[in-house]
């Protein structure tokens, strides 16, 4: 084989060995289920498309309302200039938000280079460079980044140019940047320089401020012929403003700073959820749960406020969703029609998940309970579907009911904040609490007060909650049909001049008697697992992990990442690979590891495993066939290791092969960081791990 020639060339440094699947249990690709017991074979793969397909949309969803945060900033624009200036100022657009996500600057970078918008108050095509605080530890390394991010560039705009290194101008000079310009201008016509140069620092904060002063002193001097617009991206609060606070005003005179503030980090978390997930008219494929949110809020105002790990950990709510089966129900003819669902679910491997269907819609109120007798003899696959189809609508119009409700209670709550009333509960605890069913405190001490409002008040309330329902869906309309009513017939009492008294008793007990009807666990449902994630607990340690547990445990337990099944006694030994091995003897070592005393341990191990197994074997049979039983992966290669005796294998070719997975398993501990080398001691390696988990 041409590896086989490869590896015994001794000028050859690589060589690539292909990988072979062919000990693999699982060779069609389709992940293994968490539930078996209960899944069908194409399971995982159409809860993976149902799952693309909720993300999508639910993805889709807010990234619109992500633009429309940006949207403010993005349009930001230096198009005005003051007259009789003694010298032109440097634009700057400082940009301030403790949430700002790589995608604005990206939304900002494309509307500005691809001309969707007129940012410039213009259609011009702009150039952008982004620089890092890497980028700028002294002042030639700025100077070169800003200019080579943009002379990279080719004036005609076709494939990136690359600079010859006898070129007569260095590369952190700006007058090569000033030369590209004008061969960009020569190229499009452009007399009156209209495409600007936009540079974009990020944490600008941790530039140095001597660093910065300088790059601006140097910029501000080739405005006439650069039109430069800086764009900062500042983390601080904008008052006291850093930029203000840190330069000096002799710097400060040569810049033209408009402040550009983002919506406050907790504020823009709370319209994306209720936008989202409490919108009257948009209707999420899944509805998050109160664990969800309350690990959102956490992670938010603890760790990072990026609304990037927003959209993470949501992604993340939702693949931890459909690892339930049943989660295949989720859209509405998820399995085809019903005909092909029919031939899908009454094939042998899709029982599992047809008794847990059936258990399931004859466990929930789907059926009343004096037919559960005898309605499993009619039972078929249609009428499990029909079923489902029935939960589906009932669940869907049970949660935009409640979206409706609870956006009500915040218009109450609102209008008693700017009518001078107190309110303890933030957003998040009011989303938490009506998903749980726990909304009783807020609504009923909000109607109290609606009983006591003064008859100015009053009247302006019933016009708001008289509008808010003049705008809701017509479905929900038809089902919010007697609560509409009553709303209606206190407007006209009060367009008759009545008792202001005797209409706030009413309204107020009227709304109470809605939100209770309404603002209800969703738990309550049939099926409602399908549609909801409820309590489940949040897989925060697929957002938070912990490496270095991880590769402890992988180490010490191997067989809990390599295999399903647990093992006990010397089986467990029997299929340790050669790195967790090593790392064994590593445990058990002083500080100062001597390599060759290890080596010994490693081949006393591998020589005592092989002896086992050669104990195992059981003759051949009359046949000629060996009667070993078969083994696959780690087991395969431990028989692999076993010295047939017809063979005749040397000795030494056993200690040559042994010595090269010593020095690779060496070589992965190395590589992890596990061992570092030392100068005194060639045959000694020192421990870096003291501590590790039981």
């Amino acid at each position: 084989m041409a590896v086989d020639t490869d590896l015994e060339d001794v000028n050859q440094t690589t060589v690539y060995i292909p990988f072979d699947n062919s000990d693999d249990a699982n060779t069609n690709g389709v992940p293994p289920s968490l539930f078996p017991e209960r899944d069908f074979h194409q399971g995982c793969q159409l809860r993976f498309q149902t799952c693309k397909a909720a993300w999508g949309k639910c993805l889709k969803r807010m990234q619109e309302l992500i633009h429309s945060l940006h949207a403010p900033v993005v349009k930001k624009s230096y198009t005005d200039e003051l007259p009789g200036l003694p010298y032109p100022e440097l634009p700057v657009i400082s940009v301030t938000s403790s949430s700002t996500s790589s995608s604005l600057f990206d939304e900002i970078s494309f509307r500005l280079e691809e001309s969707t918008d007129e940012l410039f108050d213009d259609l011009n095509d702009h150039f952008v460079t982004h620089v890092f605080p890497s980028d700028c530890a002294t002042i030639t390394g700025t100077m070169k980044t800003i200019v080579t991010g943009f002379v990279s560039r080719s004036p005609t705009g076709g494939q990136d140019i690359k600079r010859k290194p006898s070129a007569s101008l260095a590369a952190y000079d700006i007058a090569l940047l000033e030369a590209w310009y004008r061969a960009v201008c020569n190229a499009r016509d452009d007399r009156h320089h209209r495409s600007r140069l936009v540079i974009v620092m990020h944490d600008f904060e941790q530039l140095e401020p001597q660093v910065v002063q300088d790059m601006f002193e140097i910029c501000s001097l080739h405005i006439p012929c650069l039109p430069l617009v800086f764009i900062l991206a500042l983390a601080s609060p904008p008052s006291p403003s850093y930029i203000r606070a840190t330069y000096p005003h002799s710097m400060l005179a040569l810049l033209r700073v408009r402040d550009c503030p983002f919506p406050l980090a907790e504020k823009s978390l709370h319209d994306i959820l209720l936008e989202t997930f409490f919108d009257p008219v948009f209707e999420p494929d899944i509805m998050i749960g109160p664990t969800t949110i309350d690990f959102v809020v956490e992670f938010f105002t603890r760790h990072t406020s990026s609304l990037d790990g927003l959209l993470s950990i949501l992604q993340l709510a939702h693949m931890k969703h459909f690892e339930e089966p049943l989660s295949v129900l989720v859209p509405a003819q998820a399995l085809g029609r019903s005909k092909d669902a029919s031939r899908l679910l009454l094939t042998p491997d899709a029982f599992p998940f047809l008794d847990a269907l059936f258990a399931r819609v004859h466990r929930s109120a789907l059926i009343a309970p004096v037919e559960h007798a005898t309605s499993w003899r009619n039972a078929t696959v249609d009428l499990l579907l029909s079923s489902v189809e029935t939960a589906r609508d009932t669940f869907r119009m049970r949660a935009k009911l409640f979206r409706v409700a609870f956006r009500l209670v915040l218009l109450v709550q609102q209008f008693m904040l700017v009518h001078g009333h107190k309110i303890v509960q933030t957003m998040p605890d009011l989303m938490c609490l009506a998903l749980r069913g726990r909304l009783g405190g807020v609504y009923g001490h909000l109607c109290s007060i609606i009983r006591n409002l003064p008859a100015a008040q009053l009247e302006d309330f019933v016009q708001e909650v008289h509008d808010f329902f003049e705008n809701v869906p017509e479905d929900v309309k038809a089902e919010e049909d007697e609560v509409i009513s009553r709303v209606e017939t206190a407007y006209k009492m009060f367009c008759r001049e009545e008792n202001a008294q005797e209409i706030s008793d009413l309204l107020g007990n009227w709304l109470s008697d809605y939100f209770k009807l309404r603002i209800v666990a969703l738990e309550d449902a049939p099926l409602w697992d399908i549609w909801y994630t409820g309590s489940t607990p949040f897989p925060s340690e697929l957002i938070n992990p912990s490496p270095r547990a991880s590769i402890l445990a992988g180490l010490i337990h191997p067989q809990d990442y390599l295999s399903g099944e647990q093992r006990n006694g010397d089986d467990e030994d029997d299929d340790l690979p050669d790195i967790s091995i090593l790392f064994k003897g590593y445990l058990e070592s002083a500080k100062m590891i001597n390599v060759y005393d290890w080596f010994q341990s490693f081949v006393v191990f591998l020589e005592g495993r092989k002896r086992r197994v050669e104990n195992t074997r059981i003759p051949d049979g009359a046949d000629g066939t060996s009667r070993t039983p078969s083994r696959k992966g780690k087991q395969k290669q431990v028989e692999d290791e076993v010295v047939d005796e017809d063979a005749g294998e040397d000795e030494e070719e056993w200690l040559v092969e042994v010595q090269a997975r010593f020095i690779r398993a060496l070589q992965e501990l190395d590589y992890l960081g596990f061992i570092k080398h030392t100068g005194r001691k060639v045959d000694h390696v020192m421990r870096t791990v003291f501590d590790y988990p039981e």
